[in-house]
């Protein structure tokens, strides 16, 4: 308990940032964790709660009771298999690092070496998972972390310091593919962590970087074993995955399902409670509703279901016997991707045409459910990104005197549109992957295209993985899609999208300016929260008046998590990247 208590404050004045010598010093005095946190310093990197929109009070998202401890068998857990909603079939690529969407369905394979604590409601609450304890030195780049003696891989083989470095190194290997890890790149680089003694750690970042920590607790900076990594694994093989995680991969059936069962020697002692999981594909939106009604599954594999913000409000009210709904904000946003590669969206001219042209109102009407917040470029009402008043003055925000479209951005858009060439009756195709809201969006966008530009637009769905393969190829025009981040903060946000490495650059070939590049380089490095929010402040303008990039966000959602109210200890995450183990959960009565 003193470990857990120890790893949960340092996490929190990591996250903080407020006083580096500070931090060193608790840590090394061995303070206890406080029974509350409390606020952050006004120039803390990291707010104590993600910020929602002002636009419209969301449903009071629920709040489970006290949860007892779970009941026992004669192996000391509850035990049951958990029936999951998966709203898309993964690629079936299992390499840890080398995912997209698969990261919902494998996370329980893997430990990270730092955690979203799972067992309480303080969404920034970071633990240790592999690592025992850790303390940042007071050159404040230089993290040295301490790992479980016990910890082991499923075949029996103790987790090493050297798996450790392996694994960081692995994160940023820019020649494989790491659709979401190399955004750890401006703090880390190959050659930075080494191992001290078989349990010990040392990783130096770059620079200081406030957000280094929230991200490397988040899901997606899993470790993996040094051995099975230079291994000739075939890892399209889902019984190929081997981790050190409180389950292990059994059975799949492609595009139906596939199963976790309990790891008999996890290393974590009475963990997990549950004997595993089934995660099942439903793309259909009343296939899914329907599941979650009848009990057919108990909730969602992470916090995205297929259903809009209306829709899963909806579906709050009329099964609140048996149903919670947690509404995740801030994390999460619905909008166009550009493949900027290709004529005529390679022309900055086209793309403020299409910023211009969106009526985002329109969206956050019929799809946020009156609580979406407004689509800026960061999300709205937080420490780093304009409020709603501001931003509904700026064009292609702004309404009209009578509401809807303001007129003189569509004059602009029009003008812009001429002056690069593209005609009247233009042919666009919108491509939209059969998950979450995507069809549904790429229909009314294509309708506003031809209200507002003229243009011939057509939809084209297409299944998750075919997608997410096209993207890789930049085999399309446009895209109605969302992205969700790993943590609410402002290095996860416009790494993914804006930055070299991002996912989204990847998907799109747009390459940012490279003040656009100091600019981020400066403000990953700031500890002065003010100033760090003005660097953002430039950088949000440039992509307000200038070039969009590869984004035009529509609106920012509210993700969600359905569980039924027989699981027991569930906390919502601070972001759909977190708390995906589920070693901690159990069902009463029965799963």
């Amino acid at each position: 308990m003193l470990n857990r208590a120890l790893n949960r404050l340092t996490g929190r004045i990591l996250v903080a940032m407020a006083m580096i010598i500070a931090l060193t010093a608790l840590v090394a005095c061995g303070a206890t964790a406080p029974t509350e946190s409390g606020a952050p310093a006004s120039d803390s990197p990291v707010p104590a709660q993600p910020a929602a929109s002002t636009s419209g009070d969301p449903a009071p998202t629920a709040v489970p009771a006290a949860a007892e401890s779970p009941q026992t068998d004669d192996r000391g857990i509850y035990g049951g298999i958990v029936p999951m909603h998966d709203y898309a079939f993964p690629n079936l690529i299992w390499h840890p690092h080398e995912f997209s969407n698969q990261t919902k369905n494998m996370s329980g394979i893997y430990n990270g070496l730092l955690e979203y604590d799972a067992e309480t409601d303080d969404p920034y609450d970071i633990v240790g998972d592999l690592a025992e304890s850790w303390e940042l030195q007071p050159d404040g780049v230089t993290y040295v972390f301490h790992l479980h003696q016990n910890a082991a891989w499923h075949n029996g083989n103790p987790v090493t310091a050297e798996d450790v470095v392996y694994s960081m190194d692995s994160l940023v290997n820019s020649e494989a593919n790491r659709p979401q890890t190399l955004i750890i790149a401006p703090y880390y680089s190959q050659g930075n962590a080494r191992a001290i003694d078989d349990h010990t750690v040392e990783i130096k970042t770059n620079n200081p970087a406030p957000d280094f920590v929230p991200m490397l607790a988040s899901d997606a900076f899993k470790m993996m074993s040094k051995a099975w990594g230079e291994s000739d694994v075939d890892t399209s093989k889902w019984e190929n995955g081997m981790g050190s995680g409180p389950f292990m991969p059994t059975t799949l059936e492609k595009d139906v399902s596939l199963s976790l069962e309990r790891n008999p020697n996890y290393w974590k002692e009475g963990l997990p409670y549950i004997d595993g999981s089934i995660h099942y594909y439903i793309a259909d939106k009343g296939t899914a509703i329907g599941s979650y009604r009848t009990g057919q599954v108990l909730m969602t594999t992470w916090p995205v279901t297929n259903l809009s913000n209306t829709e899963i409000l909806e579906l709050q009210e009329s099964e609140a016997d048996t149903l919670d709904v947690y509404l995740i904000p801030n994390t999460s946003l619905l909008g166009t991707l550009i493949n900027t590669t290709i004529e005529p969206f390679n022309d900055v001219r086209v793309r403020r045409a299409m910023h211009l042209a969106v009526d985002r109102a329109e969206f956050r009407e019929i799809f946020g459910g009156g609580i979406a917040p407004m689509g800026t470029p960061f999300p709205p009402e937080t420490w780093f990104g304009r409020g709603e008043e501001e931003a509904s003055q700026i064009p292609g925000f702004r309404l009209g005197p009578e509401g809807g479209k303001h007129a003189g951005d569509i004059e602009e858009a029009r003008r812009l549109l001429a002056e690069a060439g593209v005609p009247e009756g233009f042919k666009v195709n919108i491509m939209a992957r059969t998950a979450v809201e995507y069809v549904d969006l790429a229909q009314l966008l294509a309708d506003q295209y031809r209200r507002y530009l003229g243009w011939d637009a057509t939809v084209q769905p297409i299944d998750s993985a075919t997608g997410i393969t096209r993207y890789k190829e930049q085999d399309y025009q446009i895209a109605a899609q969302g992205t969700a981040l790993l943590v609410g903060e402002p290095d996860p946000i416009i790494g993914k999208i804006f930055m070299p490495g991002g996912l989204w650059i990847q998907w799109s070939g747009w390459d940012a300016p490279q003040k656009f590049k100091d600019w981020f380089a400066a403000q990953s490095q700031e500890l002065d929260r003010t100033k760090r929010a003005e660097i953002l402040r430039e950088m949000e303008d440039f992509i307000l008046n200038e070039d969009p990039g590869p984004l035009l966000v529509y609106y920012w959602s509210f993700r969600d998590q359905v569980v039924n109210k027989k699981i027991q200890n569930y906390h919502m995450p601070a972001s759909i990247w977190v708390q995906l183990k589920h070693e901690r959960i159990w069902c009463d009565p029965e799963c």
